[in-house]
Formats: structure tokens, C-alpha cells, sequence
């Protein structure tokens, strides 16, 4: 597979030194290897062509507005043993996507329209793969747009302290039946599901998150006062994903992947000193994935939607959760 690689890199840049007719010729063979390369991957999947099927077009392109949001909830109790809520959320935000997709080989750019306006955003970056059998999510994120408000003793106040986040999620995947479900077909549209199909899932989540609580020059601080969590764990589960087909025309998927975990490193870093976080069974992260996929002729709209939730620390003195999501709406079509 690498020297086939090799070859195809190597030949695509030859071409462009050569003459026009001559580097035609060139182009043409460049992708005839391309496309046998692509033919002996396809043939080596390992899928039910009665469930799932490569689309007849091998080209795809798609435009996508990607729109997401981060928001958590930091729960404690306090000297009087009072509950006492922080709850911080950021703008929504978007990005658009130019994306095309051969054979299952994809390339694709995306920018921030409020980039175009001068507006100051934070950095999110998104990489997903898909397939059949296994794929996976990586998700960083650094924010520091937060706006806030506090809930004390039953009264709400708004909070004008500066929160900055910095947060790494990796979600992993493996369906056992891979064969017949695809989830490429609700994602990526690179597969089509033709009939009903799901499968049970096992998954594996690392997750990393720094909340750093900005100091006020003007504010004597005591030694006891938090200024940053650090929270890092990994986490392992089984779920279950379903692809439902009511005709050729829709595809509608829905899939839940509830992991617990099995290894944690969580502190309170005060003014002085570090303070270890407490814990209590199970803490939990999950991440649910949801499609609408509409088909015409050539053409395909769908919405997809992925949620991450993670739960940490103890009910007696901290607790911190965490959501992140993201959704897209999916304008494409085949060549």
C-alpha cells in the first residue's frame, strides 16, 4: 500500500512539468492507477452488499455548516454545606465546509465566516473517521468566551470572572457488525445503507480538561482559593448503533456509546498547594451520534448531530460536568 502511495504521489507531480497533450496522457493514466489502487481496497472490505454498497457515483461533493457549542456545570458545596452551581456557556459557533469525497478518499477546507468581520473566536479543531467496522473522534478546543452565572443559596447572579477552558476528547469505536451496518453511510454519505441494520458497539474515551478561573489584579486572594481544574481520564464501554432504511429515499441513524471510568487523574489547584479530587462510582462519559439523511436522484440533504457528555468528581464537595456538541447540515452531490 505505501510504495502504491509512493507511486501515485510521485507521478501526480511529473505530470504538471510535462507538455499539455503529453501531461494529459499522463493525468489519464494517474488515474487509472488511482482508480485500480481503489478497486483492490473495495474489494478487500469485508461487507453484506444485500445491507450496504458503495454509491454508484465515485465522486461526491458536499457543503456543510458545521455549528457547535461547549457548555459545564461545576457543582459544590460550600462552609455551610450549601449547594452552589457555576454554570458557564460560550457563544455558538460556525464553520463552513467544502469537502469531496473519491472512492472514500476525502479532502476538505473549512473556514469561520465572524473570521471575515474581525470577530474574535476561540480554536476548535475537529477530526473524524469513519468506517464500517471502526473510527474515531479527536475534539480540541481552547475558549476562553464563557459567560456565566451562579446559583447560591437558591438566588442567581451573574458572573463577570474570566473562565478560560482548554479540552481534548478522543472517542474510539468498533461495531461487530460492520458487514451490515455502516456508519459512513449516516456520517460521510461514502457508503449507502440499503436495508435495516445495526450492531452492538464497544468504545474506548480519553478525555482531558484545564478550567483556569483568571485572577483579578485588585483582589487579595485567600491560599484556599481555587484557580484551575485539571481533570484527565479514560474511560471504556459498550453501546449500540441502528441505521433504520424505511425506503430508498431516507436514512435515519441513531446510536449511544455510554462508557465508565477506569482510570482518572483529577486535581483542585488552589492558591497554595494541589488537593487531589475525589470520586464516586461511576463516573461516566458517553457520546450519542444521531443522522437524518434525505436522497434525490443525484442530490442528498441530511443533519447529523454528535453529543459528548462527561461526568466527574464526588457529590460531597466537587463535581464537574461537561457538554460538547456538534452539528451539521449536509448539502451534496454525486458525480
Amino acid at each position: 500500500m505505501i510504495k502504491n502511495s509512493l507511486y501515485i504521489i510521485c507521478f501526480a507531480i511529473s505530470t504538471f512539468l510535462l507538455p499539455s497533450n503529453l501531461a494529459a496522457q499522463h493525468r489519464f493514466k494517474l488515474f487509472h492507477k488511482i482508480d485500480s489502487v481503489l478497486d483492490i481496497r473495495q474489494l478487500k472490505s469485508k461487507i453484506d452488499t444485500n445491507y450496504v454498497s458503495r454509491p454508484d457515483h465515485h465522486l461526491t461533493l458536499r457543503l456543510i455548516n458545521n455549528i457547535s457549542g461547549t457548555d459545564f456545570t461545576l457543582k459544590a458545596i460550600d462552609e455551610q454545606d450549601e449547594d452552589v452551581d457555576f454554570r458557564f456557556k460560550d457563544p455558538i459557533r460556525h464553520t463552513i465546509t467544502l469537502g469531496a469525497n473519491y472512492r472514500g478518499l476525502a479532502v476538505s477546507i473549512a473556514f469561520n465566516p465572524s473570521h471575515l468581520f474581525g470577530k474574535k473566536t476561540s480554536t476548535e479543531i475537529n477530526v473524524n473517521s469513519y468506517s464500517n467496522r471502526y473510527g474515531f473522534d479527536f475534539i480540541y478546543e481552547t475558549n476562553g468566551q464563557f459567560e456565566g452565572e451562579i446559583d447560591w443559596g437558591g438566588e442567581e447572579y451573574d458572573l463577570n470572572t474570566e473562565i478560560r477552558e482548554k479540552s481534548l476528547t478522543i472517542n474510539g469505536y468498533y461495531a461487530f457488525n460492520g458487514r451490515k451496518f455502516s456508519y459512513p453511510a449516516a456520517f460521510s454519505q461514502s457508503y449507502i445503507q440499503k436495508r435495516s441494520a445495526g450492531s452492538l458497539m464497544a468504545g474506548l474515551s480519553y478525555h482531558r480538561t484545564s478550567v483556569s478561573i483568571m485572577q483579578d489584579e485588585d483582589i487579595e486572594y485567600d491560599s484556599e482559593d481555587i484557580r484551575k481544574f485539571k481533570l484527565s481520564y479514560a474511560s471504556v464501554g459498550v453501546g449500540y448503533g441502528y441505521n433504520f432504511v424505511p425506503n430508498s429515499r431516507w436514512l435515519i441513524h441513531l446510536s449511544t456509546l455510554p462508557t465508565i471510568v477506569f482510570w482518572r487523574d483529577n486535581k483542585i489547584i488552589k492558591m497554595v498547594g494541589v488537593e487531589a479530587m475525589g470520586s464516586t462510582f461511576p463516573e461516566i462519559a458517553i457520546v450519542a451520534r444521531f443522522s437524518l439523511v434525505h436522497y434525490f436522484k443525484h442530490f442528498f440533504m441530511g443533519l447529523t448531530t454528535v453529543y459528548n457528555y462527561t461526568s466527574a468528581g464526588d457529590y460531597d464537595y466537587f463535581r464537574l460536568r461537561h457538554n460538547k456538541w456538534r452539528s451539521r447540515i449536509i448539502i451534496g452531490k454525486r458525480f
